[in-house]
């Protein structure tokens, strides 16, 4: 079986999911007040408002999940190409926007000098774990597309097989 990358949990695929469930459920009972209220003006038009918000929100939250469906499609054409280039871990930035059951995710920072000498930044996704001064100086790998570094994709999995949290 071939390696995947964990993107893990965020707020657009979290949204995603709502407003898919939240979408359809208004859609359901816009469409039962249009068939069961087929002579009376009121229910017409409560069903009318619903079918059309919950097909507004029902694509928002289709949109938000193809996007997050892209971005985990992209990861995983970078890691079969099997392109990569090893970078440092140079820092871990807790991200506190967001918040998962208590605890902000980590962002590695690894940095990667070519042999030109250019310094090149690379930002890991929010990984659901402690912010630990050890992760500091460890190689990691980072998955590019090109050598314009547009595309890439840090491996920061391969950081945490030995934590193991109680």
């Amino acid at each position: 079986m071939a390696k995947r990358a964990k993107l893990g949990w965020n707020a657009l695929r979290i949204l995603g999911i709502v407003y898919v469930i939240l979408g359809g459920v208004f859609l359901t009972i816009g469409i039962g007040m249009l068939f069961l209220g087929a002579d009376e003006l009121d229910l017409k038009i409560v069903g009318s408002v619903f079918t059309l918000l919950g097909g507004v929100i029902g694509l928002l939250g289709s949109i938000f999940l193809a996007l997050e469906y892209r971005k985990q499609k992209q990861a995983d054409r970078l890691i079969a190409a099997g392109r990569y280039l090893w970078g440092q871990v140079v820092d871990c930035q807790i991200n506190y926007n967001i918040r998962i059951n208590g605890r902000s995710p980590v962002t590695f920072v690894v940095k990667y000098v070519d042999g030109s000498g250019v310094c090149h930044i690379f930002r890991s996704q929010g990984v659901n774990t402690y912010r630990d001064p050890d992760y500091i100086g460890k190689p990691v790998k980072v998955y590019i597309s090109d050598d314009t570094f547009r595309h890439y994709y840090v491996d920061a999995e391969t950081l945490l097989p030995n934590t193991v949290e109680h």
